[in-house]
């Protein structure tokens, strides 16, 4: 190449690198806060990368703000006037505004906190009230003891470690992992696995259509536990004292290293059942397969 055609190419490569790029997303930086309730309730929606909800033991609300330049944010955060028993907030934007939205929110620790978003990732932390969050991509994680705790993610995995009183935790294709305890627990995924570990559990249903279900909490006395699954392999570490397992699958196989009995062949000749007695009042055990293997096996059998 002549050398003058060499010199052409790289002054139009060096213009290029340090010509702005016009599809680069402008922000701005926004502050809020006003006095609330210690029991507000809040709702939050919009497209947003991120938002992060922190319970404090203030009355009062105070958000940050990563904005796009152009998008459309509104609420009564900045209301004046007597502490508000309720606060709403909505975030418009483009899809590439959304990529860098980010909001961080701190509330009363008591507080109701709705948030709904398309792809973004919800974090959780301090809240005793109680969180009702809702995405289509992206992640939910929840640290804490809320009271009521409803999370719901399409296609991003769901986290919770702590013990709330009621949870209801529901996704499509995200794994959902649970390590703490609850008195009345919901878990259920179409194709996602279902984790649940390092707690005291009074109430639970676990349901799967294809994801795998691993439980291994430890049951309340008398405690009700129910596991579905379609096609997803369910298996349970089982305390070593008290125990009251129904389980039958309707064309799979059931493994019990539990006790060593082995199932029997279903009145179909299909699938398998077993029936499993051990102490007397102990927590119940009902589970149903209809092609999944079902995995028996002392709690002091199980490894994180």
């Amino acid at each position: 190449m002549p050398r003058f055609a060499r010199r052409s190419v790289l002054a139009l490569a060096a213009a290029a690198s340090a010509a702005p790029d016009a599809n680069a997303q402008k922000v701005r930086q926004e502050e809020h806060g006003r006095a609330v309730t210690s029991t507000v309730s809040i709702r939050i929606a919009g497209s947003f990368s991120a938002l992060r909800i922190i319970g404090w033991d203030r009355d009062s609300l105070a958000l940050s703000a990563t904005i796009p330049v152009g998008a459309r944010f509104e609420g009564n955060f900045d209301d004046k006037g007597p502490p508000a028993a309720g606060v709403k907030m909505y975030l418009e934007t483009t899809e590439a505004g959304s990529a860098v939205a980010k909001l961080e929110i701190k509330v009363p620790s008591r507080a109701r906190v709705w948030a709904k978003g398309s792809v973004s990732n919800i974090e959780a932390s301090g809240m005793t009230g109680g969180l009702d969050l809702n995405v289509v991509g992206g992640s939910i994680r929840v640290a804490g003891n809320p009271r009521e705790l409803n999370a719901e993610s399409m296609d991003g995995a769901i986290t919770v470690n702590g013990t709330p009183e009621w949870m209801r935790l529901k996704s499509a294709t995200g794994d959902i992992t649970f390590t703490g305890g609850c008195t009345d627990g919901g878990l259920s995924t179409i194709s996602g696995s279902i984790f649940a570990s390092g707690g005291t559990v009074e109430r639970a249903k676990l349901e799967s259509v294809t994801g795998p279900i691993v439980f291994a909490e430890m049951p309340a006395p008398g405690a009700s536990l129910d596991f579905n699954s379609h096609s997803g392999r369910i298996e349970l570490y089982l305390p070593p004292k008290f125990a009251e397992v129904d389980a039958a699958t309707m064309t799979g196989a059931i493994e019990n290293s539990y006790t060593g009995r082995p199932a029997i062949t279903s009145r179909d000749k299909r699938g398998q059942e077993i029936g499993i007695g051990i102490g007397n009042g102990g927590p119940r055990y009902y589970v149903r397969s209809f092609k999944g293997n079902i995995v028996l096996r002392a709690a002091t059998d199980f490894k994180k």
